[in-house]
């Protein structure tokens, strides 16, 4: 049956939905495109991850005059999709353009032959296919089911860490100066905001489906209060060639200007929640279930199930287009 639904998912007509992602909410920040022409017709993909989030906390806590503190929470958790759904919309996307780069004339490079590079020697190898929610406060995290890749390490908690500066240019010259994609994509349903005047706090949710320019993670659980991570939407290929330093003579990115709103897909919903000193916070009894945890939330935001697969896969699609149709003319020309 899983089977079945990436194959239907695959091969889904687009033709009735209006274009997503395009020029215009894309910034192309790349250069030296036109030199890549001159590298090998082989590519190896280090990075292709994409991030779903399903549930978002914060809090917010202010004092008044008498020392008297007051703390607002809200959770916003997102209900009527299953954790295979997210990794069938990430295999689809992969698959396509896996199939986008080969029909251009490329030779994927495989895992194995990758990590005979010298920088992969003290790596960890990981293959993807199993949801993670280590990686970003609140959101599953996917990469290609039997897709292999490395990374620096893994935390006791199972996030995995690269390395702090960008070493993708040592690596396309280490693996005999070929071109290297990365692709970080995020999916975002709610921002919670908060505030505090005069002994009140305030939080405010606002929901909105997009593909985000940054995926925002904020847990109200955090060691100082809310704690709050981040991860930018990015897509490239970098090729050394020959390139002096830790630089490289061409870089082909695409990024979102700003969030990229998506429309049909969840609930349209605003919240807010107000404590001042003098009241008290109530308890919610309301559930979002993940990956094989319960959370308690206190909102809850239903998404069309068949919307938010299609949408997701549309936006994904022309989202990563962009980038391939850019390297195959760069190439070309």
């Amino acid at each position: 049956m899983k089977k079945l639904l990436v194959l239907a998912l695959l091969c889904l007509p687009f033709l009735g939905n209006s274009q997503i992602v395009n020029e215009k909410n894309v910034k192309d920040w790349g250069y030296g495109e036109n030199k890549i022409k001159k590298a090998p017709k082989k590519i190896y993909v280090k990075d292709f991850f994409v991030n779903y989030q399903v549930l978002s906390s914060n809090s917010e806590t202010t004092t008044n005059s008498d020392l008297d503190r007051a703390t607002s929470m809200m959770s916003v958790g997102l209900v009527g999709l299953e954790t295979e759904d997210f990794q069938e919309i990430t295999d689809a996307a992969y698959k396509r353009m896996v199939n986008k780069l080969t029909d251009a004339g490329y030779e994927i490079v495989g895992s194995e032959e990758a990590g005979k590079a010298e920088m992969f020697q003290d790596y960890t190898k990981l293959t993807g296919g199993t949801p993670s929610q280590a990686q970003i406060i609140g959101y599953i995290s996917t990469a290609p089911t039997g897709y292999d890749y490395y990374v620096k390490r893994v935390t006791n908690k199972g996030k995995a860490k690269d390395a702090f500066f960008d070493v993708t240019p040592k690596l396309s010259k280490e693996l005999g100066d070929i071109p290297v994609l990365e692709a970080n994509v995020s999916f975002q349903f709610v921002t919670i905001e908060g505030s505090s005047f005069a002994g009140a706090a305030k939080m405010k949710g606002n929901v909105n489906f997009v593909l985000a320019a940054t995926a925002i993670g904020t847990s109200s659980e955090g060691f100082f209060g809310s704690k709050i991570e981040t991860s930018p939407s990015l897509e490239r290929v970098v090729w050394k060639g020959g390139a002096v330093g830790a630089g490289a003579l061409s870089i082909i990115q695409f990024s979102p200007k700003s969030d990229i709103s998506i429309e049909g897909v969840v609930e349209q919903k605003k919240f807010k929640e107000y404590v001042s000193s003098n009241s008290y916070k109530p308890s919610y009894a309301n559930i979002v279930i993940t990956q094989d945890k319960k959370i308690e939330v206190s909102h809850q935001v239903k998404a069309d199930r068949e919307a938010y697969k299609t949408k997701s896969l549309q936006a994904l699609n022309e989202y990563l287009d962009q980038m391939i149709q850019k390297l195959v003319d760069s190439a070309n020309g």
